[in-house]
């Protein structure tokens, strides 16, 4: 079933053809051609062109991977907390500062919004 096309001579194509100027290979087209070949030699295999890519890469990646784990390491020496070293207060002492904040913080309170407490509670907070 494989039919060559049928050239037509009369197609305006053909005409065209017939009239440009035929073009011969200059002198020096066969030296030319074996020096091209002989200059492009043979190429490396796909293996050897990503080759030394990668392992450049992997070098980096390396490097890279060496100089972070370097940082973090010291970064985790620097961050220990120091061992708190001291006593620790009497309970009374603290008990009582906490004492008189409490009654600081409610007569405060009180004294903004008076109307919220009963007098009883207003003449407690203030005596005692």
């Amino acid at each position: 079933m494989n039919r060559e096309p049928e050239i037509d001579p009369k197609d305006p194509l053909w005409d065209l053809l017939r009239q440009s100027p035929r073009h011969q290979a200059g002198p020096r087209f066969v030296d030319d051609t074996v020096r091209a070949a002989r200059l492009a030699g043979s190429q490396q295999p796909w293996w050897r062109r990503v080759w030394v890519p990668l392992s450049l890469g992997g070098l980096a990646t390396a490097a890279t991977a060496a100089v972070a784990i370097f940082v973090i390491s010291q970064q985790q020496d620097a961050q220990e907390a120091p061992a708190l070293v001291g006593t620790t207060p009497p309970a009374t002492e603290t008990l009582d500062v906490l004492d008189d904040m409490v009654r600081t913080e409610a007569l405060l309170i009180a004294a903004d919004y008076p109307s919220e407490f009963t007098d009883a509670e207003l003449v407690s907070l203030i005596t005692y």
